[in-house]
């Protein structure tokens, strides 16, 4: 239960530009500044650091030093998207763990390529990439992942056929909620922007796919709780007329939301 450790919180280029600026104030006019890497060149700016490391004394020195080790950092953590990718092609194109561990020199005491240290690798490689920021990277975690990735494949799914279940009537519905709204029949906050309303028109002719047609009940259920919320606020009735009131009814109990907020 370890915390998850960070990037450094400077980015990188940040790291870079500071780094010069302590060789700067500390060489003046040294003819090496001239060859310093652009900021961009990251990989650069820490090779030439370390390697003119040695003119800085003091505490620009050890400020250095803790700006490379930032620096290193950064620049390890970029790397893994393509160390992930080309173990990835490495095996799609035959190469087998043995062989990878091989390379990688993950070797056991007898000298003898290791293959599960480098499937470890992988595993640790895609908890960095594909993880969320709580992920710590072990290769346990990377099944944790897939099986969240699974999850949500399924719960979209099944969001999916319910909305495709109820689509016809939530269209007419919206469209319903949007003629009493243009009436000024449904109560609306004068100071509100009219995100979800605007949002609501903009979905009602633009339902091509399966998904986009279940995005249409997130766009319901906004406008319902955003009268549901200024009635209440300003104790006035959600609907003017009996015929609103009953678009804004039925369109709560297709969204599954108490009518009366």
């Amino acid at each position: 239960m370890r915390p998850v450790r960070q990037a450094p919180e400077e980015q990188p280029r940040v790291l870079a530009a500071r780094l010069y600026e302590l060789h700067r104030e500390t060489g003046k006019d040294e003819p090496y500044l001239e060859r310093w890497p652009g900021d961009a060149e990251l990989f650069g700016v820490l090779s030439f650091a370390q390697e003119h490391a040695g003119r800085l004394t003091g505490e620009p020195y050890r400020e250095a030093a803790v700006l490379r080790v930032q620096l290193a950092e950064w620049l390890r953590l970029a790397a893994d998207p393509y160390q992930l990718a080309a173990l990835d092609d490495a095996r799609t194109g035959g190469t087998s763990w043995k062989e990878m561990a091989l390379v990688l020199r993950y070797l056991d005491r007898f000298g003898e390529p290791n293959p599960g240290s480098a499937v470890n690798l992988r595993k640790r490689l895609y908890v960095a990439v594909n993880g969320g920021p709580g992920d710590r990277r072990q290769p346990q975690v990377a099944h944790l992942i897939d099986q969240r990735a699974t999850e949500a494949r399924l719960a979209e799914a099944r969001r999916i056929t319910a909305g495709e279940a109820r689509y016809a009537d939530l269209d007419t519905v919206a469209r319903a909620l949007l003629k009493h709204y243009e009436a000024g029949e449904i109560l609306a906050d004068p100071d509100d922007d009219g995100f979800w309303w605007e949002s609501l028109a903009e979905a009602v002719d633009d339902r091509r796919s399966a998904s986009e047609r279940a995005n249409l009940l997130v766009y319901v259920r906004g406008v319902l709780r955003e009268t549901q919320a200024y009635a209440k606020r300003s104790g006035q009735a959600p609907a003017a007329t009996d015929q609103a009131g009953t678009a804004l009814g039925h369109a709560a109990q297709l969204v599954d939301l108490d009518a009366d907020g």
